[in-house]
C-alpha cells in the first residue's frame, strides 16, 4: 500500500481542505513515511500556506515511500462537505487507478474517486525570515477583530507594542481600533525585540481565518512592513501555516 490514512473524525480533514482551499484550486499533498505535508503559493505570489500533519495525529497512516498526490481541492471539498458529524474518514492511494479513494464510513461506507491531477511547477521554499513580533492569542479573538475592520476597509493594520496588540481599520470618515491587551484572556504570550507594525490585505486574511476552526489558539507573527506569519495547530502536533505578504503605503 503506497499511502493510507485515516481520521476517526472526518471534520478535521475538511477543515485541512478548506484552509488549502482558500488559496489555490489545486495542490500536491506530499506523502512521507512520517509526514503528510502540502505548500502552496496563491497565483498572484501574495500567499502562501504550509501544512504539516505528521503520522502521529491520524488514527491510522501508512506510506511505503514518497509520494506525489495532485488533487483539486475543489473536488475533495465536495467530497468532504458530505461529512456527517459522526463519519470516519480513510484516504487510500491507488496508482494503478491514478486516483485517489476518499473512503466516508458512517451508518453506511461511501467511497468516492477522486482522479490524481499532473500539477507541474516547484514546490515554494520556505520564508526565512526572522520576526520581531510573536503573539499567541485566541483564535475567535482574531476572527472577531478582523469582521469588524471588514465593516470600513478592505487592508488592516496590526502594530504592537509591550502593552499588547492593535488592529486598526479606518474609512474617509470612520473606523476602529481593537485592543487586545497583554494580560488579557485573548492574548495568552506576547514576546517582541521592538515595536512593530504593518498593513495587511483583507481579503486574503479573512480567507485565511477561516483556518481557525483548526484550533482554538493562533500565533502571529510579524515585523514592521514585513510579512505576516499565522500559525495554527492540528490536533497538537499538526501545523496550517500562511505567509501573507504586507501593503506598503505610498509616502
Amino acid at each position: 500500500m503506497p499511502f493510507k490514512a485515516k481520521f476517526s473524525d472526518a471534520k478535521t480533514w475538511k477543515r485541512v481542505i478548506d484552509a488549502v482551499g482558500v488559496l489555490v484550486d489545486e495542490a500536491i499533498f506530499r506523502a512521507g513515511k512520517d509526514t503528510l505535508r502540502v505548500r502552496a503559493m496563491d497565483p498572484s505570489h501574495v500567499a502562501m500556506i504550509d501544512v504539516n500533519l505528521p503520522a502521529g495525529i491520524f488514527d491510522e497512516y501508512e506510506c511505503s515511500g514518497d509520494v506525489a498526490i495532485g488533487l483539486s481541492l475543489d473536488e475533495m471539498g465536495k467530497v468532504m462537505r458530505r461529512a456527517g458529524a459522526s463519519d470516519e474518514l480513510e484516504l487510500v492511494l491507488d496508482e494503478a487507478a491514478g486516483s485517489l479513494r476518499v473512503h466516508l464510513k458512517g451508518a453506511t461506507t461511501r467511497t468516492f474517486r477522486l482522479p490524481l491531477l499532473d500539477i507541474g511547477g516547484e514546490e515554494p521554499p520556505t520564508p526565512s525570515i526572522k520576526f520581531n513580533v510573536e503573539a499567541k492569542m485566541l483564535s475567535d479573538a482574531l476572527v472577531q477583530a478582523l469582521k469588524d475592520a471588514e465593516l470600513f476597509s478592505d487592508h488592516v493594520q496590526i502594530s504592537a507594542t509591550p502593552e499588547g496588540l492593535r488592529i486598526t481599520a479606518s474609512g474617509d470618515t470612520s473606523g476602529v481600533e481593537v485592543k487586545i491587551d497583554k494580560g488579557s484572556e485573548a492574548l495568552l504570550e506576547l514576546n517582541m525585540s521592538e515595536n512593530s507594525r504593518a498593513i495587511y490585505a483583507l481579503s486574503y486574511l479573512s480567507d485565511m481565518i477561516k483556518a481557525a476552526s483548526v484550533s482554538e489558539t493562533v500565533t502571529l507573527s510579524f515585523s514592521t512592513d514585513m510579512p505576516l506569519k499565522l500559525e495554527f495547530r492540528v490536533l497538537g502536533e499538526g501545523k496550517v501555516t500562511y505567509w501573507l505578504a504586507p501593503r506598503i503605503e505610498a509616502e
